[in-house]
């Protein structure tokens, strides 16, 4: 029972350690199957392999032969063909040989020269004109006659081509070169050799740097050819490469290369990289502090000189810190340790802010390979942006200077030249443009910001109406030189000068009749700006100016308003960048059709259209008349004057007045004058106030207000009315003589169409020693401005001498010096002839007697009342 229990622990621990035990031999094999196939793997590996051509892949197996310490030598009589030498030596019925550690030596044509073959195994096949074909394997080492070193697995060597070809991984090395590849061909007469697949090739500065690691480049690509005759290598199917140098580490990639050596074979002692021919969409990304991407389509590399020729689209891109500079154009060379880069074809730099371009560049370059220099030719263009503006330049040349790296210093256009200002985001910032057919000066300060502009040659500076606003104006400056300076911001223009006939140019935006054009002439102009907006605050032209004011829209009654004085001050708008006032200083001239105006200086004002006439001898005058006032206001919109400071106002004839005058001599001047006037063109009238008197010869008429309405033939006189007729006519007794007239009244209106002198108020009309006194009185007179009759009404009163009549109507016929007198009574008293009284009473003043009647105009029926005075009897 007991043994039993035994034998069941027995059996339950034994399936307890189970799964243990196969756990362990599981491992055991495992470890035994990798150490079979890693054996498996090496003595596959260790074991030489030969690859034979087809018409040699049936070779006897016959050994007819068997050498130790083999060496055979083939010879053209003296001259040495090849040398066989191997340790074994192995010979088979068809001639061919194997052998153990193999070594061949073949010579060249002067059988001096030689290259070396070494390998662990070689099949030798002997053929015609004693050339063979050689299959070598294990630890295959070449030496060429030309010092290029071969390790690989595996060769296959044909004398007659002098040829070796592998399948295998190759490296190779030659002077301070070396690489390696997948599959090569070594053409040894021609001095190539072919890289089939997985080309990797390392140069460096010298055989030492070599041998201490130390890299010049590195160049990868699926194939390549190194023909030693050139010093060139073929690199093809992608093509990349690390170059170090100078501090400078640089990745290349290409479609394709040509990757030209240093050095000969009579002097080999160094086969340093100098150049780089590069197809097919060319990378280069550079680095020694400073990132350098260079993009082409093709390229050429010069290590010696660090020069880049590059076509079909070049692009160079240098960041450092934030500064980044671009240059494009479709061919270019980059002379990277000149420092120079020329540009062909849409030739383009980008740096910071700043952006060049045109047909051709020629770059000079700071150390950062930052722009230092530039010269541009055929369509230029220069762009500098800031926050609110930007910089444009362009000409058929252009020349760009920095002061600093990224600090521009001065840009200069020759040849059609053009300089923009343009606003980006101010809505009232003005843009500015300078145009010339010579060259532009741009000067930059500080770090880039705007200086000044300097041109010559006849040149234009236009100022862009602000958003172009309604209200505002474009203004253009043209002269034969024209400066410009700008306020420390470096963003707005400060100042102008514009030298050598020089012309201002405003012109609205708005267009209608009343809206003028301006435009100013003078030797020179100085322009003062806002401090910001690039917006004219003042324009001074001096030495003889003159402007010319036009009509937007043409109309009848406008015409060209034309102003010449010795200097002339434009003042702008602060809101509307408008003209807001022109002066015109110093001997002021002003024309407008036939209208006239002179005076020490003319001021206009652009809200009110006023032009303000001031200092020396303000006169106004036009093909019917002329004024004269210290002060002349005369609104050019609505054609109103305004003069004051003591009024002189000539029209040169009556009819100039359009016979609103009561002077008889048509052809001669009638003369005003008065405190104030107000002359109003369009409709033709005339407001003399303070002191006013008209006159013509010795006729005159004075009244504090003197009102001409031309248009309806009327002159009205107010206040304190007084009027002297020098000229009027009386016939006494058949004797006609001329005796004046002398009126006075609150009022006088002349009325040309009934012809007539209306006096009203106080009314007091004398002549010679004859008197007429009522409230009101017209006087009628003839073609010649004589006096006709006389109507007088209410409170009449007639005195002669001797003689006084009273009334309330009277009627005076001048041809007949007969007065009927009406009144309620109406009464005559004479001296000699008694008094009469009546509604009516007729008065001869050539017969010297009146006569009474009981009609009249308000009593018809009323009743005479005569005394009469009789003389003593003698």
């Amino acid at each position: 029972m007991a043994e039993r229990t035994v034998e069941k622990l027995q059996s339950y621990d034994f399936r307890a350690k189970l799964p243990k035990i196969l756990r362990y031999t599981a491992i055991a094999a495992a470890g035994i199957i990798v150490l079979v196939v890693a054996a498996s793997f090496y003595t596959a590996r260790s074991k030489p392999a030969f690859k034979f051509k087809p018409e040699h892949a049936h070779l006897s197996t016959d050994v007819i032969a068997e050498v130790n310490g083999y060496e055979r030598t083939e010879s053209d009589g003296s001259t040495p063909k090849y040398y066989i030498k191997a340790d074994t030596a192995r010979t088979f019925s068809d001639n061919h040989q194997e052998l153990e550690n193999a070594y061949v030596k073949v010579f060249a044509a002067d059988g001096q020269a030689f290259d070396e073959i070494r390998s662990d195994k070689a099949v030798y096949v002997p053929e015609a004109n004693k050339n063979f074909t050689a299959y070598l394997a294990g630890n295959v080492k070449i030496g060429t006659r030309d010092a290029l070193n071969i390790e690989t697995d595996g060769v296959t060597y044909t004398r007659a081509s002098e040829t070796a070809e592998t399948d295998e991984k190759i490296s190779f090395e030659r002077d301070n070169i070396r690489g390696t590849a997948v599959g090569a061909t070594v053409k040894m007469a021609d001095k190539k050799l072919e890289l089939r697949q997985d080309v990797e090739i390392e140069t460096f500065e010298s055989a030492d740097k070599m041998a201490a690691g130390v890299k010049y480049a590195k160049l990868n690509a699926a194939n390549a050819v190194y023909d030693q005759n050139t010093n060139s290598i073929e690199l093809s199917g992608g093509f990349k490469a690390k170059i170090e140098a100078d501090g400078r580490k640089s990745d290349v990639t290409a479609g394709s290369a040509v990757a030209w050596l240093s050095g000969n074979d009579t002097d080999p002692s160094g086969r340093d990289l100098t150049k780089l021919e590069l197809f097919d969409t060319v990378h280069i990304v550079s680095n020694d502090g400073k990132m350098t991407t260079i993009d082409a389509g093709n390229a050429i590399y010069e290590k010696l000189l660090d020069r880049f020729e590059l076509k079909d689209g070049a692009r160079i891109v240098t960041q450092q810190d934030s500064t980044k500079t671009e240059i494009q154009s479709q061919n270019a060379v980059y002379d990277r340790k000149a420092l120079k880069a020329t540009l062909n074809g849409a030739a383009q730099v980008a740096q910071g802010s700043d952006y060049v371009k045109g047909d051709s560049m020629v770059v000079d370059l700071f150390p950062s390979e930052e722009i230092k220099h530039a010269v541009v030719s055929g369509n230029t263009y220069l762009k500098q942006t800031a926050p609110d503006r930007l910089v444009q330049a362009s000409a058929n040349e252009l020349t760009v200077d920095y002061g600093a790296p990224s600090k521009l210093r001065n840009a200069r256009a020759v040849g059609n030249s053009r300089a923009e200002i343009v606003p980006t985001t101010i809505s009232d910032y003005s843009k500015a443009t300078l145009t010339t057919p010579r060259n532009i000066s741009i000067d930059f300060k500080g770090a880039g910001l705007l200086a000044a502009m300097t041109t010559d040659g006849r040149t234009t500076i236009q100022l862009d109406a602000p958003g172009n606003a309604p209200d505002a104006a474009t203004k253009r400056v043209t002269a034969d030189t024209v400066k410009t300076y700008f306020h420390d911001s470096g963003q707005d223009l400060s100042k102008a000068e514009a030298v050598g006939n020089a012309v201002l140019e405003i012109e609205p935006v708005k267009k209608a009749p009343e809206i003028y054009n301006t435009t100013v002439n003078a030797p020179r102009f100085d322009c003062e700006f806002f401090p910001t907006g690039n917006n004219a605050r003042e324009c001074v032209g001096a030495t003889g100016a003159k402007t010319v004011r036009r009509p937007t829209v043409a109309a009848a009654g406008r015409g060209d308003q034309v102003l010449t004085s010795e200097r002339v001050i434009a003042t702008f708008d602060a809101v509307t960048k408008d003209l807001a006032e022109l002066q015109a200083v110093g001997n002021g001239k002003y024309s407008e059709g036939d209208r006239r105006g002179i005076a020490e200086r003319f001021t206009f004002g652009q809200n009110d259209k006023v032009l303000r006439l001031r200092g020396g001898e303000p006169t106004v005058w036009d093909g019917r008349s002329r004024a004269k006032a210290p002060e002349i206001d005369w609104n050019t919109a609505t054609q109103v004057s305004n003069l004051r400071g003591g009024v002189s106002t000539t029209f040169y004839n009556g009819g100039a007045m359009g016979t609103a005058s009561p002077f008889s001599k048509g052809n001669k001047p009638v003369f005003i004058a008065s405190s104030e006037a107000v002359f109003d063109r369009n409709t033709d009238t005339a407001v003399y106030t303070g002191s006013a008197r008209a006159w013509q010869d010795d006729n005159y008429v004075r009244a504090d207000k003197l009102t001409i309405l031309q248009a309806q033939g009327k002159l009205i006189a107010e206040g304190s009315v007084q009027s002297g007729l020098y000229d009027a006519k009386v016939n006494r007794g058949g004797r006609v003589s001329t005796v004046p007239v002398f009126a006075s009244a609150n009022s006088m209106t002349y009325n040309r169409d009934g012809r007539t002198l209306s006096y009203r108020g106080n009314t007091d009309i004398r002549q010679g020693t004859d008197r007429i006194t009522a409230d009101a009185a017209d006087v009628f007179l003839t073609e010649n401005n004589e006096v006709s009759r006389t109507v007088a009404d209410r409170s009449v009163v007639i005195t002669q001498p001797g003689r006084r009549a009273t009334g309330d109507h009277v009627e005076y016929a001048a041809d007949t010096e007969i007065a009927i007198l009406q009144g309620n009574p109406a009464t005559v008293n004479d001296s000699e002839n008694g008094s009469t009284s009546g509604s009516q009473i007729t008065v001869y003043f050539r017969e010297n007697r009146f006569i009474g009647s009981g009609r009249g105009r308000q009593s018809p029926n009323a009743r005479v009342k005569s005394v009469y005075k009789t003389k003593p009897q003698e």
